[in-house]
């Protein structure tokens, strides 16, 4: 038998046979580095100390806030663990003070929080909410396939109750900085239910603000778009409302984006440039196949969308309150409610445009 002492030793007889036999170190490492991570169990605990073991089969998302699992002991219950420094302790305790938003069974808002060994907050416990996203709604062929029977009335309603959720929140100092459609889900009844609460910007009892710097371009108001070194600071409520009005602007149209016209590019560069085929003075148009679905907006409520996305594109004092709008969106369902089931009010794609009354 030859020891590894002789290996050494006759090397330089036969290089192939040591390339062979001794793969380079740095293989080695390149392989262990497209190895795949093994998830073990995580162990949380709760304000007693008792501990609370989370297995990798529990894991049910994970994105750039943190990872979300079940919970054992209580199946309407999720555990989210926030990234080190994604979501302070801090903000989880300023939302756990806000009563009215805990309390409210459409948001997953956080009912108790979750330690690490150490006692600092690393997470929290939250509702389980369930549904299908916004963008379910966002074209016809969805709103048929997820929701077979829905019609305008069911958008319309859908639309109100996001924006009932989110006045309710503007009352308690919250406001949503990320109007992104994965956000916020909508189940059969046309419950919309608001995720992802940890990034909305909470204004704590103690005065301090907790921002968040998530954004979806297409969703922002132009003022954040246009000079990005706004989105380090607050959200301002004039903001909100721009965004939350593009959202019901493509529940109500499924998937029509305001900015959107005939020869444009995509909605977020739309929205830099401020063309908006609502803007009458100029002769910039609806996509061809939306022009229909369009004319059947009431008047008011399609009057309200210019005063939001003309007017209030540059000047963010005139866009419309959410209260005048949730006040449109409760005149739309009524009207709705009186129209026969194939009125083509209600049509979700009309086959004729709307006439003008003279």
């Amino acid at each position: 038998m030859i020891g590894n002492s002789s290996i050494g030793l006759f090397d330089h007889l036969w290089p192939k046979w040591r390339l062979f036999r001794r793969p380079p170190q740095t293989g080695r490492g390149w392989l262990a580095l497209a190895a795949p991570e093994k998830a073990g169990p995580v162990t949380v605990y709760d304000r007693q100390g008792d501990p609370l073991k989370l297995s990798a089969a529990e894991k049910v998302a994970q994105g750039g806030g943190g990872t979300v699992y079940r919970f054992r002991a209580n199946d309407q219950i999720l555990i989210k663990l926030c990234k080190p420094d994604s979501v302070p302790g801090r903000k989880i305790q300023a939302m756990l003070e806000l009563e009215e938003c805990r309390n409210a069974p459409f948001l997953a808002w956080p009912l108790m929080p979750v330690f690490d060994r150490n006692r600092l907050i690393t997470g929290f416990a939250m509702r389980k909410c369930s549904g299908r996203t916004l963008r379910a709604l966002y074209a016809p062929f969805q709103v048929k396939r997820f929701f077979p029977g829905w019609d305008k009335l069911q958008l319309a309603q859908v639309a109100l109750n996001l924006v009932n959720g989110v006045q309710l929140l503007a009352r308690q100092g919250v406001l949503i900085s990320d109007f992104n459609p994965d956000n916020f889900l909508v189940d059969r009844h046309g419950k919309v239910q608001f995720i992802d609460c940890d990034s909305f910007q909470i204004a704590g009892k103690d005065g301090k603000s907790y921002l968040s710097k998530n954004f979806m371009p297409e969703f922002a108001a132009p003022e954040l778009l246009l000079h990005q070194e706004n989105f380090k600071r607050g959200r301002t409520p004039e903001q909100i409302r721009f965004s939350l009005a593009i959202v019901v602007y493509m529940i109500l149209l499924s998937g029509l984006h305001p900015f959107a016209y005939c020869g444009g590019s995509d909605p977020a560069t739309n929205l830099k440039t401020g063309k908006c085929p609502l803007d009458t003075r100029t002769r910039i148009r609806f996509p061809v196949s939306w022009t229909k679905s369009v004319s059947y907006l009431p008047d008011s409520l399609r009057e309200l969308f210019r005063r939001m996305f003309v007017d209030g594109y540059n000047e963010p004092l005139r866009r419309p309150g959410i209260g005048e709008l949730k006040q449109e969106l409760e005149q739309y369902v009524a009207f709705l409610r009186k129209c026969g089931i194939t009125s083509q009010h209600r049509a979700i794609l009309p086959t004729t445009s709307r006439r003008k009354k003279k």
